[in-house]
C-alpha cells in the first residue's frame, strides 16, 4: 500500500493522542496491509498467529469498538489484568491500535500504563479468553522479539516453504 498521508496521521492523532515516533513512520512507508494479500505483517511473540497492520482509518475503527464494548467487557469478567505494567481496563484513550487479527487479537501502543509499565509499551488484547496482556517494553523492543519468533516458525508465518532456507 501507498504510504499514510500526514492528514491521515493528523487524523489518527487528534482521535487518539500523540503517535509512537517509530510506528508513525512505519505508517510513512505504508498505511498499512493490503485487503488482497494474504501475507501477514506482525505476530505476537511467541505465537503462531498473522495479525494485519491496520491503516489509520482501521485504528481509529478498532479503537471506537473496543471503546464500545469495554463497559460490557468490565461488567462480564472484571479487571483486563493484574498486570501492575498495565492499567486492568478494557480500553484507554491512551492506546493506538496498530495490529489486528479481526478484532479478535489486537497489538496496541499504551501511552497511559500502569505504575509499573512504561509508556510506549505494546500491548495486546485476545479473545477467548479474554485479556490484556504486556508483550513488549517499547515498539522496538516488540519488533525484535516478533522478528525473532517469526525466524523460529517462518514456514507457518509465511504461509509457506522457504527457497533455500
Amino acid at each position: 500500500m501507498p504510504p499514510a498521508s500526514e492528514a491521515d496521521l493528523a487524523s489518527l492523532a487528534d482521535a487518539l493522542g500523540p503517535l509512537d515516533a517509530q510506528l508513525a513512520a512505519l505508517w510513512r512507508i505504508t498505511r498499512g496491509s493490503s485487503t488482497d494479500s494474504d501475507q501477514p505483517m506482525f505476530q505476537r511473540p511467541g505465537f503462531v498467529d498473522a495479525l494485519d497492520f491496520l491503516t489509520p482509518q482501521q485504528s481509529i475503527a478498532q479503537a471506537q469498538a473496543m471503546e464500545k464494548r469495554a463497559q460490557r467487557m468490565w461488567d462480564l469478567a472484571g479487571p483486563a489484568s493484574d498486570d501492575r505494567r498495565l492499567t486492568g481496563r478494557w480500553w484507554h484513550a491512551g492506546w493506538q491500535p496498530f495490529a489486528s487479527f479481526y478484532g479478535d487479537i489486537v497489538l496496541l501502543i499504551d501511552h497511559h500504563p500502569g505504575p509499573e509499565g512504561t509508556v510506549g509499551q505494546v500491548i495486546t488484547y485476545a479473545h477467548d479468553p479474554d485479556q490484556i496482556s504486556w508483550i513488549a517494553p517499547t515498539f522496538s523492543a516488540y519488533l525484535q522479539a516478533a522478528a525473532d519468533s517469526m525466524d523460529q516458525d517462518r514456514e507457518e508465518f509465511l504461509n509457506g516453504p522457504l527457497e533455500g532456507a
